[in-house]
């Protein structure tokens, strides 16, 4: 089943219906610098949001560490050898004040799961009972008492609504609200992939109505699987294994010859300049960490905001996406 589940997340469930897309769609112009937070919003690493909880509230840092590459071979290749630069990576996040980690049992045969905020992959077939058996056995293997959000990857058996903690991933999170409800659960977020080159869910309204709701609205394949960091080149392509928004780079050479420009500009990576862009618009980014250099883009990310006309130039490239048929609802 995970060697299956690693298939299905490398095989393109990602950004349209169905599978994935060979020509990106742009967004309307009309939508150009629309939908972002005041300029005052401006968090750094060591400022923290709130996660509506039974018992109070949990406190997360405004930017996620994406585990799914640590331990992951059918996807992204892991090496036992990476382990040590890993580490190195967690402890600059760490100093920082970083304090949010997304991992699952699913990613890389449950070896990344060793922080404290898992997600649980299930299909229908499971009993109702999934999430709670799973949680279990992911405490067992974090080593830990309770883990602070306990998120399901999609839909589940209709019956165990009860036992879904507190957030979901990929699916029409409203379609659920109000069966968590009866049940005194809080839906504290929604994670759907957004970023420059997927923003359906800013303009379906997604994340504006998560606002409404007080459902922090979380940001997966943030620099869509490494798209937007500037490393890859239509003559350099990423692996053929990065599913997610996985356009031909000759065709969004123009979203990333902006995001270069401006991060030129302002002293800063392309990657950052990405992750800044997406909590501007109102997103709590997850992005996947190996090496130290990519630990402090994703801090230079924080602390600082895009200018409204820098804004505006990425929105004019940047791309629309959809959901798909048996993944993405949202």
């Amino acid at each position: 089943m995970d060697q299956a589940l690693q298939t299905a997340l490398s095989t393109g469930l990602s950004s349209v219906s169905g599978f994935h897309s060979n020509k990106p769609k742009g967004v309307d112009p009309e939508l150009a610098g629309k939908n972002v937070l005041p300029q005052s919003f401006c968090p750094t690493a060591k400022d923290r949001l709130s996660f509506p909880a039974v018992n109070g509230p949990v406190r997360a840092s405004y930017l996620s560490i994406g585990g799914w590459p640590w331990g992951d071979k059918p996807t992204w290749h892991y090496d036992e050898s990476e382990w040590i630069e890993i580490q190195e990576a967690w402890q600059i996040l760490y100093d920082a004040g970083i304090n949010f980690i997304d991992t699952t049992e699913a990613y890389g045969n449950g070896e990344n799961e060793v922080f404290s905020t898992p997600m649980k992959a299930e299909n229908f077939i499971h009993p109702i009972d999934a999430p709670v058996t799973s949680l279990k056995a992911s405490l067992e293997r974090l080593r830990l008492d309770f883990v602070d959000i306990y998120l399901v990857h999609g839909p589940i058996h209709p019956q165990s609504f009860s036992n879904v903690a507190e957030g979901m991933a990929n699916e029409d999170v409203f379609k659920i609200r109000d069966e968590l409800k009866k049940h005194n659960v809080p839906l504290a977020t929604n994670q759907c992939e957004f970023s420059v080159l997927r923003r359906y869910l800013e303009i379906t309204g997604g994340i504006r109505k998560c606002q409404a709701s007080d459902i922090v609205f979380q940001s997966y394949s943030s620099l869509g699987q490494g798209r937007l960091s500037g490393k890859y080149t239509p003559e350099n392509p990423p692996p053929k294994e990065y599913r997610f928004s996985s356009y031909d780079m000759k065709d969004i050479e123009p979203t990333i010859a902006t995001l270069r420009e401006i991060a030129e500009k302002r002293g800063k990576s392309p990657a950052s300049v990405a992750l800044n862009y997406n909590i501007g618009k109102g997103a709590v980014p997850v992005v996947g960490i190996r090496r130290a250099e990519q630990a402090r883009e994703a801090i230079e990310a924080l602390g600082w905001r895009l200018s409204e006309e820098e804004v505006i130039a990425i929105d004019k490239v940047s791309v629309e996406g959809q959901t798909t048929s048996l993944w993405q609802q949202g």
